[in-house]
């Protein structure tokens, strides 16, 4: 997804007039965008990971049964495929889930991570909506779906929906942190250095090398 984000974001700075000032921006994106918190990968290749995620759902699929309760047993089984970050086999098993149980809160929000961790930025965003209208409270639909229009380059979109889920949630230190960075990333630093001293104050780690990063230097 770097590789993406980076090729998104010179596009959208390579028009400006002033070409170093838009290579410098470039790079403190390419640093922002690190400092998000979401769903980390690891290689695939692993073999022990592989071991382990084939015995899970080979264990799981004998012990359960797909027809008494098929949403509960695709959804279920589309966490396991996230944990051991089988992306694209939970996406199908989350969408089984929905053709079951279409208001399945919980199967349109992972559904949403997995496709996120994708880089499916629209689909996601989509399925954080819908989470939204099934669970309006549902405070971290509405922080992921923030980083979605982030990414996007919607900052403005980004900054509410993580400001709706800091309303539901006061102490929600990620939302502080992922608001703070879209904030700078707009221009409005001393907002946006504010944000990430309250999610360090609330414990949020990646804030206190954000703070380091982009605050304390001015």
């Amino acid at each position: 997804m770097i590789l993406i984000y980076t090729i998104i974001t010179f596009k959208y700075f390579y028009s400006s007039n002033n070409n170093y000032n838009a290579m410098i921006k470039i790079v403190i994106y390419i640093i922002l965008f690190a400092s998000f918190t979401t769903h980390a990968q690891v290689n695939k290749n692993d073999p022990d990971l592989l071991k382990k995620y084939t015995k899970a759902l080979k264990s799981y699929n004998k012990e359960n049964d797909s027809v008494k309760n098929p949403a509960q047993y695709y959804y279920k089984r589309g966490g396991i495929r996230q944990d051991y970050f089988d992306l694209e086999g939970a996406v199908t098993d989350y969408s089984k889930t929905i053709n079951f149980s279409p208001d399945y809160v919980k199967a349109w929000y992972n559904r949403g991570l997995a496709k996120l961790d994708l880089s499916l930025l629209k689909e996601a965003e989509r399925d954080f909506d819908r989470a939204i209208d099934l669970d309006p409270k549902n405070v971290h639909a509405y922080n992921n779906r923030g980083i979605c229009k982030d990414y996007m380059q919607n900052f403005p979109g980004a900054i509410r929906d993580y400001s709706a889920a800091i309303e539901l949630d006061s102490t929600y230190a990620e939302a502080y942190n992922n608001r703070g960075i879209s904030k700078i990333k707009m221009g409005q630093n001393d907002e946006g250095c504010e944000d990430l001293h309250k999610a360090m104050k609330l414990g949020d780690k990646k804030s206190e090398r954000n703070i380091k990063k982009l605050c304390d230097k001015k």
